[in-house]
């Protein structure tokens, strides 16, 4: 059985991951409306498709791993590859 410890450390993680994400995500419009000088609009619409592309890249790559990529460091290789091009 698990623990206590783990399902309370995977709990708190996830909350800080939501927390950062949303952190990230309004910093990203002040950016964007600020420096880059885009409507607040266009600047929303942008920030809503990173979060949508953010949460759903796990899902593709968990379809590309357990179809095609035999070895997980190969998982692990290509995940980071994406997320280091994809973060802003």
């Amino acid at each position: 059985m698990i623990g206590d410890d783990v399902v309370i450390d995977v709990a708190a993680m996830a909350g800080v991951e939501r927390f950062a994400n949303k952190g990230v995500g309004s910093n990203l419009v002040t950016y964007l409306t600020g420096v880059v000088g885009m409507s607040t609009a266009a600047a929303a619409k942008s920030v809503i498709a990173w979060n949508g592309v953010s949460f759903m890249l796990p899902l593709v790559s968990a379809i590309l791993a357990d179809s095609y990529w035999d070895d997980r460091y190969c998982t692990i290789a290509v995940s980071s590859l994406l997320y280091v091009l994809v973060s802003p």
